[in-house]
């Protein structure tokens, strides 16, 4: 599609890295504005802070799976595939790494700075359906996670920088990527009209509708992909295993909350 959206000079932007920047400023943006119950025990400080290192983490736990994901396949040997890892940083992550890994930093910067944890999840659980809605998008420019051939119906990609192999150049494919964005996007929606009926819910029930309905929506869209999924495991790809893990996980804290 378009993986550079121009050049100057020497300088080079890559679409993936200017759209995670713009969901990461959208993200922002909606915290700033925002009111719920979690806002009113938060200052600015402390919000910035949740969201750089839960960022943070997220990224680099997202890298760590996929390096745990396709180990073998990265190299010959382990230096040559921890030099491929750091030379492909800004491509190659696994969302449910990354879910997993900047959760495990919120919840430890909250209990820290004794924050009520699913109560400031709820909070911030929209700004990371925003956020992944704007990845997504970045994903189509640049070619990464692409769907499986389409048949006469799909996307062309062109463009020889882009992720897509080249036997799939020229070939209409699914857009799974913008599928998945757009999902995302009424997620969005979905959590902030739940948002504003906080009050009349238990902590921790935001939390819950985004990890289920991303786990529908990432389940069902598995099965247009067409990239490498890291292997089956029972019949699932292990992003379809981590969705059900997730839905369960979810369905039980609704249960616990409503208890």
């Amino acid at each position: 599609m378009h993986p550079v959206l121009f050049h100057i000079g020497g300088f080079k932007l890559p679409a993936y890295g200017f759209m995670v920047a713009l969901g990461y400023a959208a993200a922002i943006l909606y915290l700033l504005t925002v009111k719920s119950r979690a806002s009113a025990v938060l200052n600015r400080d402390q919000a910035a802070d949740l969201l750089f290192y839960s960022a943070l983490a997220g990224i680099l736990g997202a890298k760590a799976a996929y390096a745990a994901t396709y180990w073998p396949e990265l190299g010959p040997d382990a230096v040559s595939r921890l030099v491929y890892i750091f030379k492909s940083f800004p491509y190659g992550f696994v969302f449910y790494g990354g879910l997993a890994a900047g959760a495990a930093a919120f919840f430890f910067y909250c209990r820290s700075h004794k924050l009520d944890f699913l109560m400031t999840a709820d909070h911030f659980a929209p700004a990371l359906a925003l956020a992944h809605g704007f990845g997504r998008l970045g994903c189509f420019l640049a070619g990464c996670c692409y769907g499986r051939p389409a048949g006469g119906f799909g996307v062309v990609f062109t463009d020889p920088l882009c992720e897509v192999p080249s036997a799939y150049l020229g070939v209409p494919l699914y857009p799974v990527q913008v599928y998945e964005s757009a999902g995302n996007f009424l997620i969005f929606a979905g959590l902030v009209w739940l948002s504003r009926r906080e009050k009349a819910s238990a902590a921790g029930m935001v939390l819950s509708a985004y990890i289920l309905a991303y786990s529908v929506l990432r389940f069902s869209l598995e099965f247009l992909r067409g990239d490498d999924r890291g292997g089956i495991w029972l019949g699932l790809s292990p992003a379809q295993a981590a969705s059900v893990a997730a839905a369960l996980a979810a369905v039980f804290l609704v249960v616990r909350t409503k208890k």
